[in-house]
């Protein structure tokens, strides 16, 4: 491809990678064959840990292993001292190199337990009083995710958090939170990321460990067919708006009390765990970009093609000034 190393990053340097493009972990949806796609693909493939049990764990690692001989990595979200001791035990044994760690319990040391083993620990960070606390614990970089991704989210916007943080720490910081394209990723770059990471474009992809219905609710939002909604997990997190979330909007809407919110939203993770079409999609609000399914070369392959078109284009502009 003409020009690919145009996006030769240092994040490149510091995961072994060809590309700057980070696979966001996504529960049930980024299993083995996605993240060795990903990595096999020049970016970098990240293996979920919640929700999925230790021995599930391991024998998704040795998976992706035989799918790939590329660097992958596994995503520990910090859900209290057992849950985290336990899957970063197994990254540990297991000898992955590179681990991405999501939002849960801020007193759980898991950054200064995983560089204790010379693992690299790139945190998601919603804010820049995280970014600042975990580059103190030894975070290799940080992935600034901003309210507009998928999952478990913050309040600021993706545009002011990530130059913020570029401008308060010392290591490479991935932008995260509303990117899907090559626009996106020209973006980002701009902003002074190093790279990228995604997690609702890689959801609709061949690879992802989910069905049709899932994939297609994704093909059709628009967007403002997401909403946080905290009441799900405890924390907020922005998912698709659908019968049942929206139900659960209109009892809040209503007038309900807290434990009644509660008791509902309990119900609809039962329904997703009967019902495999019942699904609660934990998508971001680029999902009304998305309107084909691709494979994950094939996403990041246009990503690359498209940026360096951007770039070709804004050097004739910057040139005929």
């Amino acid at each position: 491809m003409k020009d690919e190393n145009l996006f030769h990053t240092v994040l490149c340097d510091l995961l072994g990678i060809k590309y700057p493009i980070i696979q966001g972990a996504m529960t049930r949806v980024g299993g083995p064959r996605l993240v060795a796609a990903v990595s096999n693909a020049g970016g970098l493939g990240v293996l979920p840990t919640f929700g999925v049990s230790p021995e599930k764990l391991r024998q998704s690692i040795a998976e992706t292993r035989t799918l790939t001989d590329r660097p992958f990595a596994v995503n520990i979200v910090p859900m209290g001292r057992a849950f985290t001791e336990s899957r970063a035990k197994i990254v540990i044994d297991e000898g992955v190199d590179i681990a991405t760690t999501g939002r849960g319990d801020p007193t759980t040391p898991i950054v200064s337990w995983l560089k204790q083993h010379n693992i690299k620990v790139l945190p998601v960070v919603p804010t820049v009083r995280h970014a600042i606390r975990v580059v103190e614990e030894g975070a290799d970089a940080v992935i600034a995710s901003g309210c507009e991704a998928g999952g478990h989210v913050g309040t600021i916007a993706s545009l002011p958090l990530i130059p913020l943080v570029i401008d308060a720490v010392k290591v490479p910081v991935v932008a995260a939170g509303g990117i899907g394209d090559s626009r996106g990723f020209v973006a980002a770059l701009a902003l002074g990321a190093c790279g990228i990471q995604m997690g609702t474009r890689f959801y609709a992809t061949h690879e992802a460990d989910v069905g049709p219905s899932e994939k297609r609710s994704i093909l059709e939002a628009s967007e403002e067919d997401t909403v946080v909604e905290a009441m799900l997990t405890g924390k907020p997190v922005r998912v698709l708006l659908d019968r049942e979330i929206e139900k659960l909007l209109q009892l809040r809407k209503q007038g309900a009390a807290d434990k009644e919110l509660a008791a509902f939203a309990t119900e609809i993770r039962k329904l997703s765990q009967r019902d495999p079409e019942k699904q609660t999609v934990v998508a971001g609000q680029i999902s009304g970009m998305i309107k084909t399914i691709e494979s994950a070369e094939d996403i990041i392959n246009q990503i690359i093609e498209g940026a360096t078109a951007i770039c070709n284009k804004l050097h004739l502009l910057a040139g005929a000034q």
